[in-house]
């Protein structure tokens, strides 16, 4: 004689999902006991940082070709920032931080357009 299954209550189907969907929704980190790669991400920072010191320190460029450097400089360290120190490639995937990088992204640029409109137009806040 075969046994039939019971069906679900509905609280038992409610825990069933959502135990599905927290499961699915746990990030998965890779686990090292150093942290060689945040270490080598610091010292990269580091470099990237004291390069553009002391590249505007020493005038070692024109000021166009200098501006050039830095700014590729910065973006390097943005993406060393948000490769190494943000997680970006640990945890559920890409796609499910995609929308908060533009969201910064916009942020970011907002507030150095507002910076560079308050210092064009000399406003008289001071």
């Amino acid at each position: 004689m075969s046994q039939v299954e019971q069906p679900l209550t509905i609280d038992e189907a409610y825990n069933q999902d959502n135990d599905r969907a927290l499961k699915f929704l746990r990030p998965r980190f890779h686990e090292e006991k150093f942290p060689t790669i945040q270490i080598l991400g610091y010292i990269g920072s580091l470099i990237l940082t004291f390069g553009a010191y002391f590249l505007v320190m020493d005038h070692v460029l024109p000021p166009v070709s200098l501006l050039a450097v830095i700014l590729a400089l910065a973006v390097m360290q943005g993406a060393l920032q948000i490769g190494v120190f943000m997680h970006v490639r640990e945890g559920r995937g890409l796609a499910w931080q995609i929308v908060p990088l533009y969201l910064v992204f916009l942020i970011a640029m907002g507030m150095v357009g507002m910076s560079i409109w308050i210092m064009l137009f000399k406003s008289g806040v001071s």
